[in-house]
């Protein structure tokens, strides 16, 4: 199921609308670990509190990949394009949005060697979205159960290593798994499939950002 030879990627999801804060984290982390495996995220509250100022700090101070998560669903192009012009290496684009869309993100991502990420969340039909999308030429599939559909159903993500499983099995694509993911969450999901574990809260809000992110790497790089 993992293969051996793609090192995982621990992607930290900044969601939080300080710029300052999501700043202080980030370079603390970049300047402590480097940026070997590690990803850095301009979550969706800081794009929108701060827009492409946030992805173009984030980049410029880290130097590490940095995902600006627009979660886009219209005007693909013109979206990405506003990011990748920013820094992003990658863009999201939403699973739900139509096939022209997520088709302009992509190519426009592509002119210049960048790549997109697909959100599955709140999609009816995760898996054969993912392969839909696997076709389109998406780069990466993010499997994503949202916080409102985990307390509503009471589930974690960990529940549904069945269904990564599965989406491993159908796509080319890197697979990217996110939702409450805690300490000790993160191995079964990498085991399961997953290429890029992304942690949001456990992080940010842990007393010991750096701390918390080495945990997370040593979890799933053992």
């Amino acid at each position: 199921m993992v293969n051996a030879a793609v090192k995982p990627i621990l992607q930290i999801a900044l969601d939080v609308p300080d710029l300052f804060k999501a700043l202080r984290i980030a370079t603390r982390i970049s300047n402590s670990l480097g940026c070997n495996g590690l990803w850095i995220e301009a979550g969706t509250p800081l794009i929108k509190n701060w827009g492409s100022i946030s992805v173009r700090a984030l980049k410029e101070m880290t130097g590490c990949t940095v995902v600006a998560d627009t979660k886009t669903m219209d005007t693909g192009a013109l979206e990405a394009g506003l990011m990748l012009k920013a820094g992003a290496d990658i863009v999201t684009v939403l699973g739900v949005a139509d096939d022209s869309t997520i088709r302009d993100a992509v190519e426009k991502a592509h002119e210049i060697g960048r790549r997109v990420m697909a959100d599955l969340i709140n999609h009816p039909d995760p898996v054969n979205r993912a392969v839909e999308l696997d076709n389109i030429g998406v780069d990466i599939i993010l499997y994503h159960v949202g916080i409102d559909v985990q307390v509503k159903r009471k589930i974690t993500v960990t529940d549904m290593l069945n269904e990564i499983r599965t989406l491993r099995e159908r796509i080319r694509a890197r697979l990217a798994v996110a939702g409450g993911i805690k300490h000790g969450g993160a191995k079964p999901l990498v085991e399961a499939g997953a290429d890029i574990v992304i942690v949001g809260g456990a992080i940010t809000k842990a007393s010991d950002p750096v701390e918390s992110t080495k945990k997370f790497l040593d979890e799933i790089n053992n």
